[in-house]
C-alpha cells in the first residue's frame, strides 16, 4: 500500500476517534480512555511519519519538500505538547475541553496540509515504488510501535 494511502487511513482514523470523543455521552473514565486512545494513535503515527516519511521526502531535491517537512515537524511537535498537558489534566476540568478542542482542531489542520500539500509533493518528488515501499516500511514500523505503547 502507497504511504499516501496508509496515512490517509490512518488521518481517517483518527478523525472517527474524534468524533466519538465529541459525542455527548461520556462518563469520566470513557474520556480518559478515549483520550488516551487518541493519544496512543498520534503518537504512533507521529513517530512514523517522524521516522520514515518525512526523511524520504526531505532527502529528494524539492526545495518545497523541505520547507512543508520542515512545518509538518514543527506542528506535530506542537501537538505532541498538548498531549502531554492533557495527559498531566483532569478530563473533568472544563479547561480540559478546551485544551482538546484545541488539539483536535490542530490535528484536522495538519491532516488538511498534510494530504493538501505534502502528498502531492510526494507524488511529484518519489517514484511510485518508492512510495510503496515507504508504506511497507511504516506498516511494519506501526506495528513494532503499537506493541511498544501497548
Amino acid at each position: 500500500m502507497k504511504v499516501t494511502v496508509l496515512l490517509r487511513n490512518e488521518h481517517e482514523n483518527l478523525k472517527s476517534l474524534f468524533d466519538k470523543y465529541k459525542k455527548p455521552v461520556r462518563n469520566g473514565n470513557g474520556r480518559k480512555e478515549l483520550f488516551n486512545d487518541i493519544r496512543r494513535e498520534i503518537l504512533v503515527h507521529s513517530q512514523m511519519e517522524i521516522e520514515i516519511f518525512y526523511p524520504a521526502l526531505s532527502g529528494t531535491s524539492s526545495t518545497t519538500a523541505a520547507s512543508l517537512v520542515s512545518d509538518a515537524v514543527e506542528t506535530h511537535r506542537a501537538i505532541e505538547k498538548l498531549l502531554e498537558e492533557l495527559g498531566g489534566m483532569n478530563p473533568s476540568d472544563r479547561t480540559f475541553e478546551a485544551k482538546m478542542a484545541h488539539l483536535m482542531d490542530e490535528v484536522v489542520r495538519h491532516v488538511e496540509k498534510e494530504e493538501e500539500e505534502v502528498f502531492d509533493e510526494a507524488r511529484k518528488n518519489l517514484p511510485e515504488y518508492r512510495l510503496e515501499e515507504l508504506g511497507l516500511e511504516m506498516e511494519d514500523r506501526r506495528k513494532i510501535l503499537t506493541q511498544l505503547a501497548a
